[in-house]
């Protein structure tokens, strides 16, 4: 007597897909001779059964047929026979071998293979090729620890035709491998899918170039099929295109030619990536930033260039001085006048040409470190992409995380500086903590993906603050290092001031300024004013860099290409980025420059 027993089974696929397909309750009809005594529902022994414990099981796993156990295959095709491995509460068995053979093998026709192993639902097929003799055959597919499963192909010779696939595309991406299956769903092209190989699949083939095709017979005639194919890209080989044509009948008799139109597969940048830029700002940096550099650069001079600083040294010393005479008399102030207009100018430029700080001296050079040190500037921003629309715009905003700036002038006296030496790395935080009123910079903009894999952003502005970054970096990059720690002109000046020096420079070397042999002033008073002198010269310098605080705004463009790894049409990187733009202080306009950027998708995206 049959016994019904309700297992979970998965239903074999019949394709080249994933061997677990998806899972359905299947009641089977358990043999007599499978070693299982099966209980009604109510728990009660069958009185045919006897009542008595179960006996010992002939056999571990129970061994079925996935799908119809008599097939009907046309001369010279070919089916796909498949079981299921199960233990005794129905759960597939992986991992094990199961045989199969055809019975009494005249050699007419052959299986894709002797043994094969379960899959994770227990399931495992092969294929029957059939070859040109007509007739019935028998496979059977056996484990040593289960039952034999026997499968009966009929051979007949039926209406036959074939169908020829041919590509057809002229798009811009280079194409070079295409997956070609043939389905016997002639409505798959309404809805097609192309990021995973189609299931239940009559044929499967490679074309490795556009102009080979590939020919499949015999096929049933009048069979109405689908072709489908997923095109891979010649340098990369990730996919990147795919056709579909449907509703293919298979003629009588004869080869059907079926060219199928192959179009690029849109890329999906949707997501966030981190992104590093780089911008040579080298001469785009508008009139009044770059009026206030050129100024400071003035203010401090070279040997080559009126020093206005030591012009304002000169009237300093020069009203200290007559204030000084004043005191003693009129033939004093005489003498204090003869002085100023004879010697006090060159004194005061021997003074800053030997005594004075060396940035003092060099900061014509120091000015120009300045900006070059703003014009090469490496910023680490986070970018975010929408998905496309499908015109292929999508939206999108950046914002900087923060930047990185490159001094050399610390690695001179290294012989064999590191390879990161003088990069100066700071977040945005750290930078608008530094600099009151300085906003973070953020930009939104539009875009589209055109050509496949190049992605185009639109013009947008984003509020830089260029002068307050060019302030930034005098402070807490240039000065602290040449300026024993400081972090602004006034004291950088008051650091590292020679007042010894100074006074040295004004006296003589005596202890006194003499004039006329007349003590007008101590070296040790003379000492005093150059705190005075150089405070005062270091508020005017402030004023001057002061004037950095003004609003600037980065107005930009660019291109990228959009990099896909992992067959998902996702992007995962930008790549050859570049940023076009100029910088606008107020009414002044900078001239044009360019900038570079890549980046990767966020880990987590």
């Amino acid at each position: 007597m049959l016994a019904a027993l309700l297992v979970g089974l998965a239903t074999a696929a019949t394709g080249c897909g994933d061997d677990a397909p998806p899972v359905q309750e299947v009641l089977v009809e358990v043999p007599p001779d499978s070693g299982f005594i099966v209980y009604p529902d109510d728990g009660i022994p069958d009185p045919d059964q006897g009542v008595r414990p179960p006996v010992q099981q002939n056999y571990v796993y129970i061994l079925l047929a996935a799908g119809d156990e008599h097939k009907t295959v046309q001369r010279g095709g070919s089916t796909e026979l498949g079981v299921l491995l199960l233990d005794q509460n129905g759960d597939g068995i992986e991992g094990e071998r199961i045989t199969f053979q055809i019975v009494d093998d005249d050699g007419t026709a052959s299986l894709s293979a002797i043994r094969t192993a379960t899959g994770a639902s227990g399931y495992a097929g092969l294929d029957f090729n059939a070859g040109e003799a007509l007739g019935t055959y028998r496979v059977q597919a056996t484990h040593p620890d289960s039952r034999t499963v026997e499968f009966t192909i009929d051979v007949v010779d039926l209406p036959s035709g074939g169908i020829e696939i041919g590509l057809d595309y002229q798009g811009p991406v280079d194409l070079a491998r295409f997956e070609v299956y043939l389905l016997d769903d002639p409505l798959y092209c309404d809805d097609p899918y192309y990021l995973l190989p189609p299931e239940d699949v009559i044929y499967s083939g490679n074309l490795e170039g556009l102009f080979e095709t590939a020919v499949i017979e015999p096929l049933l005639a009048g069979t109405r099929v689908s072709v489908v194919v997923r095109a891979r890209r010649a340098n990369t080989f990730v996919l990147a295109g795919g056709g579909c044509s449907g509703d293919v009948a298979v003629p009588d008799g004869s080869i059907r030619r079926v060219n199928v139109p192959i179009f690029p597969l849109p890329l999906n940048p949707a997501g966030a990536y981190t992104v590093r830029n780089t911008f040579d700002f080298t001469d785009a940096i508008p009139g009044t930033v770059g009026d206030v550099i050129r100024e400071l650069v003035r203010f401090f001079g070279s040997r080559n260039q009126e020093r206005e600083i030591a012009s304002l040294i000169f009237d300093l010393v020069e009203g200290l001085a007559r204030e000084a005479a004043g005191a003693i008399g009129g033939l004093v102030i005489d003498l204090v006048r003869g002085w100023v207009e004879d010697d006090l100018n060159d004194i005061i430029n021997r003074y800053i040409d030997n005594d004075a700080p060396q940035w003092v001296r060099d900061f014509f050079t120091i000015g120009q470190d300045l900006l070059q040190v703003v014009s090469d500037l490496e910023v680490i921003s986070k970018m975010r992409l929408s998905k496309p629309r499908r015109d292929g715009s999508f939206d999108g905003s950046q914002n900087w995380l923060g930047v990185a700036f490159y001094w050399r002038l610390p690695c001179n006296d290294d012989p064999n500086p590191p390879e990161d030496c003088g990069r100066y790395e700071f977040t945005m935080d750290e930078v608008a903590a530094a600099l009151e009123g300085l906003n973070l910079v953020y930009g939104q903009f539009t875009g589209r993906v055109s050509n496949y894999d190049r992605g185009v952003i639109d013009s947008h502005t984003l509020d830089l603050q260029y002068g307050r970054l060019i302030l930034f970096v005098l402070n807490q990059v240039i000065l602290p290092y040449i300026a024993d720690g400081a972090n602004n002109l006034r004291d950088g000046l008051l650091n590292l001031v020679n007042c010894p020096g100074f006074a040295n420079g004004i006296t003589g070397g005596n202890s006194h300024l003499r004039l006329g042999g007349i003590n007008i002033v101590s070296r040790n008073t003379i000492e005093g004013w150059c705190t005075t002198v150089f405070g005062v010269a270091g508020d005017l310098a402030e004023s001057i860099i002061g004037r950095l605080r003004i609003d600037t705004r980065l107005t930009v463009d660019g291109e990228m290409i959009m990099v896909e790894n992992t067959d998902d049409l996702t992007v995962d990187a930008l790549v050859e980025g570049v940023w076009r733009g100029t910088i606008r202080a107020g009414q002044d306009q900078g001239p044009p420059f360019q900038g570079f950027f890549e980046g990767e998708r966020d880990p987590d995206q």
